[in-house]
């Protein structure tokens, strides 16, 4: 088991991120929302590392280290979470003036009827 912050979100503030011998990967914000992750490997992991590294010529960026007890070093290098947060489709900020005539206010009342429109339509 191994526990690090790093952040992996690029919102300024460190996430936690743990992981356990089968590869099971967890990142922690602060705000407690979570997202899983399962590295598979054919053996346990004996170590885990993560945090912002550098390849040669380039800018520090979040990183996961993985080795495993057969021997295998993995990394995985420039890792892109925007969120950690569950958003609905609602939350997005849509362009409505690309799917719909510019003279339909783009209020919430009329975004909400979009997307029931849009899911009704997408679900027969």
């Amino acid at each position: 088991f191994a526990l690090v912050k790093t952040d992996i979100d690029h919102d300024d503030t460190d996430e936690v991120i743990a992981c356990s011998w089968d590869g099971v990967t967890f990142f922690v914000d602060h705000n407690k929302n979570c997202v899983k992750f399962k590295f598979e490997a054919s053996v346990p992991i004996r170590a885990f590392c993560a945090g912002q590294y550098a390849m040669e010529g380039s800018d520090n960026k979040p990183a996961l280290v993985y080795v495993t007890f057969s021997g295998d070093v993995v990394i995985f290098y420039d890792v892109q979470l925007t969120s950690l947060g569950v958003q609905t489709l609602n939350d997005y900020a849509l362009d409505f003036s690309s799917i719909c005539d510019s003279d339909i206010p783009p209020s919430s009342k009329h975004r909400a009827k979009i997307i029931r429109n849009l899911l009704k339509n997408t679900s027969s």
